[in-house]
């Protein structure tokens, strides 16, 4: 990790509550930025505002899928993008590099041990940096377990405690065995 990842990591986390209180710009009532968003998640995952954008998370299978999205919630292609995760598990914070994956999201890999209860996604293409902060995951990864459907593809994002259509790959979600 380099001083510059640490040293806007540490400022994310000590601004984080300021971020709470501001608006983003849309100018049509969406909740603050970092606050849980109003909007589905196309993905099955969490969605917070990020400035223009929005930032996906999809916990699934000791994995992270993150996605860009735009101000009406279509998913961006990740040409260019790149990304780190700093999740907090237990008292320990640790950071994960998210990689590309397909065209249009990044993965990591979850820290092994406990269960997260806070991440903070930091994505960068060219000059620009889209942060976004996730709180109380440890609840939201034990709604996810409690999901009785999945994608027969095993798509992130697809888990559902209903039966329905993936929201990845559109197949129909099957009973967990």
């Amino acid at each position: 990790m380099k001083f510059s990842d640490f040293l806007l990591a540490g400022t994310l986390l000590l601004l984080a509550p300021l971020s709470l209180s501001a608006q983003h710009g849309h100018g049509q009532g969406h909740n603050a930025a970092g606050e849980t968003h109003a909007h589905k998640a196309p993905h099955g995952g969490i969605v917070r505002t990020a400035g223009k954008y929005h930032v996906e998370l999809v916990l699934q299978g000791g994995q992270m899928t993150v996605y860009l999205l735009d101000g009406k919630e279509q998913t961006q292609a990740n040409k260019g993008l790149t990304g780190t995760a700093m999740v907090q598990q237990g008292g320990k914070t640790t950071t994960a590099a998210l990689a590309a994956y397909g065209d249009d999201q990044l993965r990591g890999a979850l820290p092994a041990g406990a269960t997260p209860t806070t991440a903070i996604i930091t994505l960068r293409r060219g000059g620009e940096t889209i942060s976004a902060r996730f709180d109380k995951l440890a609840s939201t990864s034990a709604k996810a377990k409690a999901a009785a459907y999945e994608c027969p593809m095993k798509c992130a994002g697809s888990a559902s405690d209903k039966p329905g259509s993936c929201p990845t790959c559109g197949m129909a979600l099957v009973k967990k065995a």
